[in-house]
């Protein structure tokens, strides 16, 4: 691939066979568009609604219900094969609605290459749309104009590119198109080209297309996100798991029983009957409905909070977050150039508050004992430092919707919003009756801007690279030496130094030759160290994350010594351990890679493909890594972590279609809060799966111990169907609004050991399913004992079931302790569902209709005693045994 920045302008030219002055020609512009194709970006396939349909349908669980439904059909059992195809319906359906959402894919991309782009053709300038650009192309590039394709630059004048969206720096870039370079140099550091999705910001210049389309380093981007996919998330893998263990329980049951009555001589019919009445007790068909409505609330809950989630299962994947990988610039900071410090020629050092490009701020005596605040109006040499830096500007500040934004270069927006801080508006100076009478625009050779404003007197104001103009100066070697050092202090702190001076009086000429001859007199008034601040909540949000066992890593493109200082500020564990992009680079591949990526926290100069490398590095080594972002360049990244998370209000839409979770409030403190709902969420997941995997336990064990001891059925199919379709729905479905337990943002980030498949649980479960089964077939053995006939037994076995299964809740509830206690009153819908399903067993008991449908028949008062009785005490005996084993 050639390296158009390492050639001189006329080797690109030659290369492409263009012309400076007449571009192509329309004729042969045509022929590479035809061989080049459009300048624009590939669009990713979405699913159709019948692949969907086909990824819920094609899943085991499904297939056995199914195999369950046709044989209840076979059998005559109609009433219960269509209720175990209503089942199928749920679990089919909830899954299908859920993934049927606008699947966007890289749309937003095409959004950065504008519509339309000035070149020159056949000699003239003419404006295009930009997807007919061909390599070859002559663009003419001014300030405000969006760049439309990626090319090498063949003249320049004042010429600047705002190009944080694409490499993560917030400063603009010089561009010079007589720079070459002999050497690989980083995206951000090539000065001699512009890129597609950029800004030009000052100047104007000339560039000769280089690539186009699906080749620009955009179309990279999108390639990059094509070319990933997604792994399974920790839900998915965890469901996964307990799809399988669902099957090989119901097949062992289904197996066992038909075994067991092969052996006790059972009619062979009805044993294949009450192996498939076990195989669908084994399935808790309710588990689809109540995860959708678990994650469902829980991404209202985390809209309430200024996160939209795009997917449920990302829901939940958040609170299993064990890295933060957060891109620095507009994340972690606010993207907006601000005035931090200041040192005047005296020495005089303050410090200046305020909240990127907010006009308001205050000053500070920065040497004094008690860092007290001054009013900069009343110091002379203060207000006439940042007085004179917000009028050596062209830059301008509006506000939109209450953002305030700055239209041109980010450092004269640094110096506009200081001077508003003091009251000084240059256009409102203007209006007054300050004249501009000359201006030398910021030039990348002289690296300085020059003003003369005339008023009650003329003064000539400069402002520009300290070395520049203290080199300039009117002072001695030892006043020049104090004034370096005063640089050296600003950039110590990691910050970007601009130095003002001025002519007070100035008497000389105005044209460029006499304002360059007077710039021997100018007298330094300061310095001011400019820096992209971290946001007003970072610290605390970053505090909270790393109490919670989550480790937080900055990456950007920033110097690693300016990247280091904000990770200081921000309180980053191992700030001081640094990587680059050309260290990346060097080291991807070979051994102990991962590892290294694993101990750095800060990475700087990085590339878009770095920050893939990083996020895969981290997902290797088992970390769920939540990867933030707002810019192009971050898009990879957020789109090959488990969770990718952009900023919504200075995020590209690049950036929020990549993502899973967008930030409404740009906060990340939000991303903590949202981590703290993804793990209640979980535990209330767990909570519901070992509710409902009880309770089926309590169905198989009673029904297993019944064939065993060769009794008759406890209770019937649909009294199963019942149990698991509508007695334990609600109260399941409720456990979603647990509220969250106390030592929830204190535990570490789960392991894999603590998934919802792990020894505990399956302990718990078991041992919930047992106790409560071994009553159960106590009680329908009492019943069948004491000359009851067999339908009042399984009827009243049934109704046992439901009321032991609603009590059992409260041993689900609490993670350790018993449930029946002042937070339930936290939890109403549990309340209300738990209400809800004594009202359903008692219409199944007592309604006429539903006795008919259900084979049931009303039971009597004194039964009803004995069922709460048996009911209280396998609650006890699992609350005990719960305690004894450690089972939480």
């Amino acid at each position: 691939m050639e390296k158009f920045y390492q050639q001189k302008t006329e080797e690109t030219l030659k290369h492409f066979e263009s012309d400076r002055k007449q571009g192509l020609s329309g004729k042969e512009a045509d022929k590479r568009l035809e061989k080049y194709g459009e300048n624009t970006i590939q669009q990713q396939e979405s699913l159709s609604v019948w692949e969907l349909l086909w990824h819920n349908l094609n899943n085991l669980i499904v297939y056995l219900l199914l195999a369950a439904a046709l044989l209840s059909f076979a059998m005559g059992e109609t009433v219960e094969g269509i209720a175990v195809l209503i089942a199928v319906v749920i679990a089919v359906m909830t899954g299908f609605i859920t993934e049927l959402r606008a699947q966007k894919s890289i749309d937003s991309l095409q959004s950065m290459i504008y519509t339309t782009a000035k070149v020159i053709r056949d000699g003239e300038v003419m404006e295009i749309e930009s997807a007919k650009i061909v390599p070859g192309d002559i663009l003419v590039l001014e300030e405000g104009d969006a760049i439309a394709a990626d090319a090498r630059l063949l003249e320049t004048s004042n010429f600047a590119c705002i190009e944080s969206a694409l490499t993560g720096e917030s400063e603009a870039v010089e561009k010079d198109a007589r720079e070459t370079y002999e050497e690989d140099v980083p995206l951000g550091d090539r000065r001699n080209v512009v890129f597609a999705g950029t800004a030009a910001t000052r100047g104007n210049a000339y560039a000769v297309v280089t690539e186009t389309g699906m080749k620009t380093e955009v179309g990279k981007i999108s390639d990059m996100l094509t070319g990933d996919k997604k792994r399974q998330t920790p839900l998915d893998i965890e469901l996964d798991k307990l799809g399988k263990a669902i099957i090989i329980a119901a097949l062992f049951a289904a197996v066992a029983v038909l075994v067991a009555g092969i052996l006790t001589n059972q009619p062979f019919v009805e044993m294949i009957h009450i192996s498939i009445i076990l195989a669908v007790a084994a399935i808790p068909e309710a588990m689809p409905a109540v995860s959708t409505i678990t994650l469902s609330r829980g991404m209202r809950t985390m809209a309430e909070h200024k996160a939209l989630v795009k997917s449920l299962s990302a829901v939940e994947t958040l609170g299993a977050t064990s890295i933060i990988a957060s891109d620095k610039t507009g994340t972690l900071t606010e993207n907006q150039m601000t005035v931090a410090e200041i040192i005047l020629g005296s020495g005089e050092m303050f410090k200046v508050t305020g909240n990127g490009y907010e006009p308001n701020g205050k000053f500070y005596k920065a040497d004094s004992d008690d860092n007290s605040e001054i009013d900069a109006t009343n110091h002379d040499a203060l207000q006439g430092m940042v007085a004179n830096g917000a009028l050596c500007t062209t830059a301008t500040l509006r506000e939109n919707e209450g953002q305030y934004e700055i239209l041109g270069d980010p450092t004269d927006g640094a110096f506009v919003v200081l001077g508003q801080k003091i009251g000084i508006d240059r256009q409102k100076e203007q209006d007054s009756g300050l004249k501009k009478i000359a201006e030398m625009p910021f030039d990348s050779d002289n690296k300085y801007m020059v003003t003369v404003y005339e008023g009650e007197q003329r003064t000539l104001i400069i402002k520009g690279a300290p070395d520049v103009l203290i080199d300039l100066a009117d002072a001695d070697a030892t006043e020049k030496e104090q004034l370096h050092e005063y640089n050296d202090t600003l950039a110590s702190h990691g910050q970007r130094v601009i130095a003002v001076g001025c002519i007070k009086d100035y008497q000389g000429g105005t044209d460029e030759a006499e304002l360059k001859a007077a710039l021997q007199e100018i007298k330094i008034q300061g310095f001011a160290g400019i820096v992209d601040p971290p946001r007003t909540d970072v610290k605390e949000a970053v505090k909270v994350a790393q109490e919670a066992g989550i480790r937080v890593k900055m990456i950007t493109g920033d110097h690693p010594k300016t990247a280091s200082m904000i990770a200081k500020e921000i309180g980053l564990k191992d700030h001081e351990k640094t990587m680059t992009g050309r260290e990346i680079d060097e080291l991807a591949g070979q051994e102990g890679f991962n590892e290294k990526i694993e101990e750095v926290a800060v990475f700087a100069r990085v590339s878009p493909k770095n920050k893939l490398q990083l996020v895969e590095a981290l997902r290797e080594e088992g970390d769920i890594v939540s990867m933030t972002g707002d810019g192009v360049n971050d898009a990879p990244a957020l789109n090959g972590a488990d969770i990718g998370i952009a900023m919504g209000i200075r995020g590209t839409e690049v950036a929020k279609e990549s993502s899973d979770m967008i930030l409404t409030d740009d906060r990340f403190g939000t991303i903590v809060d949202a981590i703290k709902e993804g793990r209640i969420i979980f535990d209330n997941i767990k909570k519901y799966v070992s509710f409902l995997f009880s309770c089926n336990m309590v169905e198989i064990v009673t029904i297993f111990l019944s064939v065993i001891f060769l009794m008759p059925m406890p209770i019937q199919p649909l009294h199963i169907l019942f149990l698991n379709l509508v007695i334990d729905i609600a109260p399941a479905m409720a456990l979603a609004f647990e509220p969250a337990e106390d030592d929830i943002m204190k535990r570490q980030p789960r392991s894999k050991a603590d998934g919802l498949v792990n020894k505990r649980f399956l302990g718990r479960i078991i041992l919930s399913g047992v106790v409560i089964g071994l009553v159960a077939f106590g009680f329908f053995n009492f019943l069948m004992l004491t000359d009851h006939e067999l339908l009042y037994a399984q009827t009243a076995t049934f109704t046992f079931m439901a009321v032991a299964q609603l009590m059992h809740i409260f041993n689900v509830r609490k993670s350790s302790g018993f449930g029946l206690d002042k937070t339930l009153l936290k939890n109403k819908p549990l309340m209300g569902a738990l209400f809800l399903s004594v009202g359903l067993q008692l219409s199944a008991v007592y309604v006429p209709f539903m006795n008919e449908l259900l084979d049931t028949m009303p039971i009597q008062a004194g039964t009803w005693g004995i069922i709460f009785a048996a009911a209280a005490i396998s609650t006890l005996i699992v609350m005990g045994l719960k305690k004894l084993f450690q089972l939480k």
